[in-house]
């Protein structure tokens, strides 16, 4: 409901001015007819009037004929009333001489040849461009009542309030819906874009585009500061995006420098040990059994010891990551299966990946090491699933187990800040591995119900061309 609250009031509105306009535009036409009507009853009442007042003058001299009874009564003071600008009655012979007249009543002669004898009055153009209501009336000794008043005269200043009214409301409401129009237009869409180009931000991880460029400097303003806020974000995220890779490089470095140092040291120690312990054997007499099996014993320690180095060394720098990203969670999948007892680990890897850089590749790997560690020694599960995916020019990494599971509210796989503070370091570690693919975490569990992520990145420009078709 508040998504179209805007556009509800905005309809409501324009609703409401179309209706005042309509009914304005209905007043206008309903005055207009109200005064046609009484124009056409009072044009009627004079003729009517005066025909009386004729036959009750007609047994005297016209000299003697009372004028008061020739005249009447305008509804109005004004000097056109009175001079005859706004009409008149005549009493014309039947030699067609005027007989009897209102005051200025005689401008109205030209009148007579325009009007017919009908029982409604007609409405006539005269020359002065005025519009004259007109009645004929006959007499009985063939002479006739010629009465006219002239609409725009006599009503002209009631009309003039009612017409500036009526089309003030008009002009009002015809504003109000344009006003109507330009707000939609430059306010109420321009919001609606913006608020879509926001949503489609991915903030810190793409420059804002143009929100807004358009007339209003309010709207601009804002776009102005979004685009700062998205700006700022993205300046932060590319920095943090440097302090993990910054920290993430540190460790694999350690992690090469240690490897080295085992290999080249406790390791030759330990093949040396054992190259002695050998030596040793053979140079003892047959009889000493004793002390051949002491030394069957420390051969087989120092051994056990030197494969633990060489296991260290391969997972501290991996040799198995020259051999493609298929091979490598294979071999770290066998790794894990027998390190952790008991866990069936299924790895499904597309071929097509093995084009992807040795960097994404150990990135993968060190990702999917500690998932299934988590699994193994946190949620107690015993298969863990694996499966890496292209998808168009993005790959789609899975993994799922059927642990105890957690609540994963707190721990969504989009905040790694969060997640560190909350205790699930090796979720943080995924996160930023992912990040730094340029992909996202996302991750469902729920108690009891195992665990499972899902991870989304795309394909480096030159690793999506080197796949095959």
């Amino acid at each position: 409901m508040r998504k179209h609250l805007l556009l509800a009031l905005m309809i409501v509105v324009t609703l409401l001015t179309a209706a005042g306009f309509l009914f304005s535009l209905y007043a206008f036409r309903a005055q207009e007819e109200a005064m046609d009507s009484m124009m056409r009853s009072y044009v009627v009442d004079l003729a009517e009037n005066f025909a009386g007042g004729a036959a009750m003058g007609r047994g005297m001299p016209q000299r003697h004929r009372p004028m008061g009874q020739m005249r009447f009564r305008m509804l109005s003071t004004d000097a056109s009333l009175r001079n005859g600008g706004a009409g008149g009655v005549l009493l014309i012979g039947q030699d067609g001489r005027v007989a009897a007249a209102s005051p200025g009543a005689e401008k109205l002669l030209f009148l007579r040849t325009r009007a017919e004898f009908s029982d409604e009055p007609e409405k006539v153009r005269g020359d002065d461009g005025n519009d004259y209501y007109v009645a004929k009336r006959g007499l009985e000794d063939g002479s006739y009542i010629l009465a006219a008043v002239s609409r725009t005269v006599l009503i002209a200043p009631l009309a003039g309030i009612w017409r500036t009214w009526i089309l003030t409301a008009m002009a009002t409401s015809a504003a109000i819906f344009l006003g109507m129009i330009l707000l939609w237009r430059y306010l109420a869409v321009p919001l609606r874009r913006i608020a879509e180009r926001i949503r489609g931000m991915r903030w810190g991880k793409d420059h804002p585009p143009a929100l807004y460029s358009g007339p209003l400097y309010e709207l601009e303003s804002l776009s102005a500061v979004i685009g700062t806020l998205a700006e700022e974000a993205f300046a932060k995220e590319e920095l943090k995006k440097r302090y993990v890779t910054d920290l993430v490089q540190a460790e694999e470095n350690t992690r090469r420098h240690l490897a080295r140092e085992l290999h080249d040291g406790p390791l030759q120690s330990s093949v040396a040990a054992i190259k002695r312990i050998q030596l040793a054997k053979e140079a003892l007499p047959p009889q000493a059994g004793e002390l051949r099996r002491h030394l069957d014993t420390a051969e087989d320690v120092v051994q056990t010891a030197a494969r633990e180095i060489r296991d260290y060394c391969d997972e501290l720098s991996p040799s198995w990551i020259r051999l493609g990203l298929a091979s490598a969670m294979q071999e770290n999948a066998d790794r894990l299966s027998r390190a952790y007892e008991g866990l069936v680990i299924d790895v499904d890897v597309d071929e097509d990946l093995d084009v992807l850089s040795e960097e994404s590749s150990l990135a993968l790997v060190r990702i999917f090491q500690e998932a299934v560690s988590n699994s193994a020694r946190h949620g107690g599960a015993s298969s863990v699933r694996a499966a890496l995916k292209k998808e168009g020019d993005a790959v789609h990494f899975t993994i799922e187990d059927d642990g105890g599971g957690f609540d994963a509210g707190p721990a969504s796989g989009t905040d790694f800040e969060l997640l560190r503070t909350t205790g699930h370091r090796g979720l943080a570690n995924m996160n930023e591995r992912v990040r730094l693919l340029g992909g996202t975490m996302k991750l469902e569990s729920s108690p009891g119900q195992g665990c499972r992520i899902d991870i989304v990145f795309p394909l480096a420009r030159e690793e999506s061309t080197a796949a095959p078709a």
